[in-house]
């Protein structure tokens, strides 16, 4: 057993193996019991950035390059885990098939806000999302427990509202809407708080809405033209809540690979922009954005101005950090010892989540033999996915029926999801 899954609980690993078992998926939580492979990617995000250039009020972004089933998401999961270690906010926008924040500035800022997570630590607990959520949790946590009107003498929260009002914020109506929920959400002021709520979340607001904001001297409106800057606004108030900056990662862009037209220029067109307001514009921020490498290669080089952000001399990695390309073809270790080291460490998580005990040199091999058939034999079907989740389920199979080392025909089958024809015609009891 692990130093990892020596602290992994029953209910985690039995999450972590039914969502890798029924998908192939990383779950949202417990990346770290069978992270491998990308470590010095990791190590080099944070040496160069989340431990000091970010910190001291820098910004940057990167782009993850990975075919579907890659681990582009896994890898965007251990980037999360390792910013949240080093105390900054994360906002996880997953993008849709059929639609983009990239159509306009604003909706960039909506999907961010909407998408910023609230963590707690305890693993028992799950995240939620949202700004407002996230306010909510920071100011309880900074002034220990739950809100009352006792609080507005908590010195912590005076402590907040004096460090708030000192600092330098681009838009003070921003700066006035997040002290004044601080404020409402204390003295349960519910009209208040759903103007407000309306009002960052970047919604349509109403005429009653704005006779309400007028009174805690909130004016204006978040609209496409300065949808950045209550963008940067938003990285302020963050550092200002003493978190180390904000961490923006968007998931799948397929559908980015074949929009065409005016969409896609439109929607390459903010992209750079983010591109370029991450560097210049966002203390402490970071903004890493996933794509498969069709997006990279057929997409980026019709537009010139986003090449030039993008072309770089080589990939990420310790010896060249500035690259902003983390290639996931590239990683520690080759493709036979990845899929084999992952499912070594799956092994004792499917013990953990169902108290049961492998002959673990019978597993290793069974590990060994799906990886090089699922390498040489499905290379152009998302291999590692397919892998992960056959191994999962020939572990379940082993598990409730006789453990034994398969043969190349067995591992063919099982990658092929064939496994009623190994059990003998009945679905294995569970």
């Amino acid at each position: 057993m692990t130093d990892t899954t020596a602290q992994l609980s029953r209910s985690l690993a039995r999450q972590i193996i039914e969502v890798l078992g029924s998908f192939g998926t990383p779950p949202t939580r417990g990346i770290r019991h069978f992270n491998v492979g990308n470590q010095s990617l990791l190590d080099a995000l944070d040496t160069f950035y989340f431990s000091s250039y970010l910190q001291d009020g820098g910004a940057a972004y990167k782009m993850v390059i990975g075919d579907y089933g890659s681990g582009k998401s896994h890898f965007l999961y251990c980037v999360r885990d390792l910013a949240w270690e080093r105390n900054f906010a994360v906002s996880k926008v997953d993008l849709s098939p059929v639609e983009t924040p990239y159509n306009d500035q604003r909706a960039v800022y909506e999907a961010v806000v909407n998408n910023l997570i609230w963590h707690e630590p305890d693993a028992a607990v799950s995240d939620e999302t949202g700004l407002m959520r996230f306010l909510q949790g920071t100011l309880e946590r900074i002034t220990g427990g739950e809100l009352s009107l006792e609080t507005l003498k908590n010195p912590f929260y005076q402590g907040v509202v004096d460090t708030l009002e000192a600092t330098a914020i681009d838009s003070p109506a921003y700066q006035a809407a997040v002290l004044a929920y601080f404020d409402s959400l204390i003295r349960q002021q519910d009209e208040r708080l759903d103007s407000l709520t309306r009002w960052l979340g970047g919604e349509k607001t109403t005429p009653a809405d704005t006779k309400v904001l007028r009174e805690v001297g909130v004016t204006g409106k978040i609209t496409r033209p300065n949808a950045f800057r209550m963008l940067r606004s938003l990285c302020q108030v963050i550092r200002a809540l003493s978190y180390s900056g904000l961490i923006l990662l968007f998931d799948e862009v397929d559908r980015m690979a074949s929009v065409g037209g005016k969409a896609e220029k439109l929607a390459t067109d903010t992209l750079r922009e983010v591109i370029d307001r991450t560097r210049e514009d966002l203390p402490g921020a970071m903004f890493i954005y996933a794509t498969p490498p069709q997006f990279i290669n057929d997409v980026v080089p019709k537009y010139p101005a986003l090449q030039q952000r993008v072309r770089a001399p080589g990939r990420f990695s310790q010896i060249n950090h500035f690259s902003p390309l983390i290639n996931l073809e590239h990683l520690d270790l080759s493709e036979d010892d990845l899929m084999l080291a992952i499912g070594e460490k799956l092994i004792p998580i499917y013990e953990i989540a169902f108290d049961t005990t492998f002959d673990h040199a019978v597993q290793y091999a069974n590990a060994a033999i799906l990886a090089n058939v699922a390498r040489d034999v499905f290379l152009d079907v998302s291999h590692r996915r397919l892998f992960v989740k056959s191994f999962v389920t020939e572990l379940a199979r082993q598990h409730f029926g006789e453990e034994r080392t398969i043969t190349e025909a067995d591992a063919q089958a099982i990658l092929r999801g064939q496994v009623d024809d190994l059990a003998g015609g009945e679905s294995a009891p569970f």
